[in-house]
């Protein structure tokens, strides 16, 4: 049996070759690693966020209040509970949102003048009336990608940020025994 020898020409010819090798294997491998990693924070960030809103909402519905606090400000404080420091009620700008709708205008919020007392006299927070709590929360990607894999720049594979978005809504059941207002 015959064996041939690498001359030692041929040897220092090939010599950078594994790392170029690796960085075609390497580079798309982590970046893969990288995305996967990505999409699961994601989903998880999703997953939290569209917890404390239905909680957030399962509280509003009992029209429930903290001592010291009107109802959209204890709705907002246990969304922010539940959220696991995704979302604060102290973001600026605000992350988390409570609307309340007619049923006859589903589409238009009540809004609430700051300068009326009780807030309610506006008939936001009123037994059948509809309650939605959302959150806004911006999102970084781990490992930005290059753009350029959809060609235009700005596709999938974007290195800006976008925002994970949760909401939650139900009627708003009556009030509890011996209240006849709950200020907003």
């Amino acid at each position: 049996m015959k064996v041939s020898h690498i001359s030692k020409a041929r040897r220092a010819r090939s010599g950078g070759s594994e790392l170029v090798e690796l960085a075609f294997t390497l580079i798309p491998t982590l970046a893969f690693i990288f995305g996967l990693f990505d999409v699961g924070l994601m989903q998880f960030r999703w997953m939290t966020l569209q917890n404390a809103v239905r909680e957030g909402c399962r509280y509003a519905v009992t029209f429930q209040t903290q001592s010291g606090l009107g109802q959209d400000a204890s709705i907002k404080s246990i969304v922010q509970g539940n959220a696991l420091g995704f979302a604060n009620a102290s973001d600026s700008p605000a992350t988390i949102f409570v609307n309340y709708f007619a049923p006859s205008a589903l589409n238009t919020a009540i809004s609430c003048d700051t300068h009326t007392t009780g807030c309610s006299a506006t008939g936001g927070n009123l037994p059948g009336n509809v309650v939605e709590v959302s959150v806004g929360v911006p999102f970084a990607w781990f490992a930005p990608l290059s753009g350029s894999i959809s060609g235009s720049g700005n596709g999938l594979y974007s290195t800006g940020n976008f925002t994970i978005t949760a909401s939650s809504a139900d009627v708003l059941g009556g009030y509890p025994v011996g209240v006849s207002s709950v200020t907003r």
